[in-house]
């Protein structure tokens, strides 16, 4: 089966490491994927790597007012694309490209080409009829939260899979201590500071300056603590971000890394992961951190309880709360101990819940339920 994958970001994220990890997996099951994603950037580059056949285009913002005039012509530019390449399926890997998909996928005599999209973001549900899901053909929801939402929503309970994130074997394997003595030397920490650590991508909605001001509280609270911000994204929220390390003074604790292919170095690094979003789809960098045998300080939003569990591999706070969110990172700050407790379960829960073969298996039934929903038999559901 020939599977292309739509996706409009060149930057590299959980979303896009997830989809760099379906083109290591999907080969080897009998499929052929190709990817349209920006022509430039680090997940272009992370795609040619890997000899994947990939392609160019542009995707503007379907609802501002400010991408309007470009819809005709990159709809068409994408219609040619995909009329060239004559997919039997294709996976919108993000819904807000759904739109422009919809509009280039040429119909026949047989109808629609099998469509399937990710819901990655845990948004209110008016999102599903603007961004036209119930046109599509399956959904894939990345946390029970997040398939809530949708079928509320209206979209058919049928067509709603969760497709939990999944990691490969390679996450899990021990590290000598190279890794983290590495990055902590790049970035001239000594053994006894403390590092909290984040990777995502640079947008309001991942809580940043929620994470800033706590730092402040612990710093205050006499802990030797910096934070390791890994990922790029929207340049003025980073400018913000950066202005406010300035107002709070602890711009020389605060260390933007941007965009890294060693994440799990990065993640090696840190003695406490923090995911301090205001909403969450999933959070496909906590199972990463959790892999790595760290614990988790995480808001509880969206799908972060699917992976995260109270008092066992982590602590959850609400969201945007500054006070909660420092006091759990000094909670456990304090504890090495339970730091350690945590980070061990929290690999035993990846191994036992989260890993990639899991993943790939709810895949690829999605795209049998597609392909035979598409051809006119019964559907054929995901297994629980």
């Amino acid at each position: 089966m020939k599977v292309l994958f739509i996706h409009g970001i060149g930057e590299v994220g959980g979303a896009e490491r997830e989809l760099l990890t379906y083109m290591d997996y999907l080969p080897s099951r009998g499929y052929e994927p190709t990817v349209i994603c920006p022509e430039r950037g680090p997940l272009r580059t992370a795609l040619d790597a890997r000899g994947i056949r990939t392609f160019g285009a542009a995707f503007p913002p379907w609802r501002k007012l400010a991408g309007i005039w470009k819809r005709f012509p990159s709809v068409w530019a994408l219609r040619t694309l995909i009329g060239e390449l004559q997919p039997d399926l294709v996976h919108v890997n993000e819904f807000w490209w759904v739109p422009q998909t919809l509009r280039a996928i040429p119909r026949n005599r047989k109808g629609m080409l099998p469509l399937v999209a990710h819901f990655r973001q845990d948004l209110p549900g008016e999102k599903v009829s603007q961004y036209e899901l119930a046109e599509v053909a399956d959904v894939c929801a990345v946390s029970e939260q997040v398939a809530g939402t949708l079928r509320r929503a209206g979209l058919d309970a049928n067509r709603v899979h969760v497709l939990h994130s999944g990691l490969a074997q390679t996450w899990l394997e021990r590290s000598d201590g190279s890794l983290r003595a590495r990055v902590r030397g790049e970035l001239g920490l000594s053994d006894d500071d403390l590092v909290l650590a984040t990777v995502a991508h640079l947008f309001e909605r991942k809580g940043y300056e929620v994470a800033l001001r706590a730092l402040h509280r612990i710093v205050q609270a006499g802990l030797p603590a910096h934070y390791l911000i890994v990922g790029t994204g929207d340049p003025g929220y980073e400018r913000r971000l950066r202005e406010l390390c300035r107002e709070l003074r602890i711009g020389p604790r605060v260390h933007f890394v941007g965009f890294r292919d060693d994440v799990r170095a990065c993640l090696e690094a840190a003695d406490l992961y923090t995911q301090p979003s205001l909403m969450e789809g999933f959070g496909i960098s906590v199972l990463e951190a959790m892999a790595c045998g760290r614990a988790v300080v995480a808001s509880r939003t969206g799908g972060v309880s699917d992976s995260v569990v109270e008092n066992v591999t982590g602590l959850l706070v609400p969201p945007g709360d500054v006070d909660r969110l420092a006091r759990a990172c000094c909670e456990l700050l304090h504890d090495e101990a339970r730091r350690t407790s945590m980070g061990t379960a929290g690999r035993r829960r990846v191994i036992k819940c989260f890993s990639v073969e899991r993943m790939m298996s709810g895949l690829t039934a999605v795209y049998g339920a597609a392909a035979q929903r598409a051809a006119g038999s019964v559907p054929v559901l995901m297994p629980s």
